[in-house]
């Protein structure tokens, strides 16, 4: 490669770099985005005037991709670090990062990328959860049915969706994923601004080249005028049982009055399935990570119908059995290794993946990654710095957290309080109070609020 100073390097040459350092793992339109305009020395609020995203959102893919290309390259990115390492990546000969570690771990013939996206179907690397999967599948051959799927960041709620999609697929069922945090900031002005955009949304999904615009009734209300789209010009359209997935629904709370309005038209939709053969080909699933705090009817609300389905952690045999596919046993991660592991980390799929990961490059002794695991020093640094921004931005959240990290009993939480740090994934709820449920987590932020 040409040598590049921080300064002189083009955005086109330091993009490539960062598509050779993570690839065969392809970028996404919004990690180009929010690369581009990092290097242009953007903030992230500028970023979010500019194309519409929601500021949090940019910020999320943003801290995935810093640390994406840290795993690969071995040592710490940072947006504001960013020129100076590419400059340095750019020095070092073609076929080595600075390190001389491949970007992609492979086992046997199979390539594994860096854990944080959600797995395709048929993935090697899916750890079924029995019987969740099963019922689901039945679940979505139903007339009308609707599927709510529970849990906690990085739990698996995307990935279980793309399996269940590609079954219907495969079924010959159309289906649809729509993702809440997909719709720019004008889409949450208003509830009518919401229903239009969830309209376009899913006549794109199935390739319908409508202007929804043409189909609404502005004096029919907004909620109608939805209802009747979607039955006219998707179902009837289609003739046939169909799969509409909406991912990240928690984001919702933060828009309560659409919230509610949505929330309560999915319910009457589940409602005309059980008397209308048309809406009874809709099969909805919803996923969210934790209780919605909304005033909600009780029979407004689609949270109280269908099957409810709340992802579990992993078990012993199962994280047994995802690390044999890691063929563990040849770097000489043995059985108590994996038990200590899950002491530390609770059986939480995407940490023992991320784990596992660097167990299998031979990278990390397990003594030295569990040693370091609850420290700036470890795998999880950018997990645990990911919950300290969370937390310096809600006060109440953080103060909520360390009441529960001081007690070795279950404390009681306002509700809203103890459903955010439950959709964090780091509590558990039961019989209406809050434990620690992850015990890397109590062991960081113990050390780190002691240190203050």
């Amino acid at each position: 490669m040409t040598p590049f100073s921080p300064q002189s390097m083009d955005v086109k040459a330091a993009l490539e770099i960062v598509k050779q350092i993570l690839a065969p793992q392809q970028l996404s339109y919004v990690e180009e985005l929010v690369f581009i305009r990092t290097w242009q020395d953007q903030r992230y609020r500028d970023m979010a005037v500019d194309t519409g995203y929601e500021e949090g959102y940019l910020k999320d893919i943003g801290s995935r991709l810093w640390q994406a290309l840290s795993q690969h390259l071995g040592y710490p990115v940072s947006k504001k670090r960013l020129r100076f390492i590419l400059a340095e990546v750019a020095r070092q000969p073609e076929d080595r990062n600075p390190l001389g570690m491949p970007a992609a771990t492979v086992v046997g013939e199979k390539s594994i990328e860096f854990p944080g996206s959600p797995l395709p179907f048929q993935s090697s690397w899916y750890v079924e959860r029995p019987p969740l999967e099963e019922m689901a599948h039945r679940a979505l051959q139903q007339s009308g049915s609707l599927l709510r799927i529970k849990g906690a960041w990085g739990m698996g709620k995307t990935s279980l969706i793309h399996r269940l999609l590609g079954q219907a697929q495969r079924e010959g069922m159309p289906v649809a994923l729509i993702d809440m945090r997909q719709a720019d900031a004008s889409a949450f002005e208003s509830f009518d601004a919401f229903a239009r955009w969830f309209c376009w949304a899913i006549s794109q999904k199935f390739n319908f080249n409508l202007n929804v615009d043409d189909y609404w009734f502005a004096s029919a209300g907004s909620k109608l005028s939805c209802t009747t789209f979607i039955q006219d010009q998707v179902l009837s359209r289609l003739a046939m049982p169909v799969v509409v997935a909406i991912d990240t629904l928690h984001h919702l709370a933060e828009y309560p009055t659409i919230a509610s309005n949505f929330f309560a038209m999915l319910r009457s939709w589940y409602e005309q399935a059980r008397s209308s053969p048309e809406w009874g080909q809709l099969r909805l699933v919803m996923a969210y990570a934790a209780e919605l705090d909304l005033p909600l009817q009780t029979h407004q609300s689609p949270f109280n119908v269908g099957l409810p389905l709340e992802l579990p952690l992993l078990t012993r045999t199962q994280a047994e059995d995802l690390a044999q596919r890691h063929h563990l046993a040849n770097q000489g991660v043995s059985e108590d290794d994996i038990n200590r592991l899950l002491i530390r980390v609770g059986g939480h799929p995407y940490l023992l993946q991320i784990a596992f990961y660097w167990l299998q490059s031979g990278h990390f002794t397990s003594q030295q990654l569990i040693d370091q695991a609850a420290t700036d020093d470890g795998i999880y640094r950018e997990y645990l710095h990911r919950l300290w921004a969370i937390f310096q931005q809600s006060p109440d959240l953080e103060k909520a957290w360390q009441q529960v990290i001081a007690s070795d009993q279950p404390v009681v939480l306002p509700a809203s309080v103890a459903h955010r740090l439950e959709a964090m994934g780091i509590v558990q709820l039961e019989s209406g109070r809050v434990r620690v449920r992850c015990h890397l987590c109590r062991d960081y932020f113990s050390a780190l609020y002691a240190d203050l």
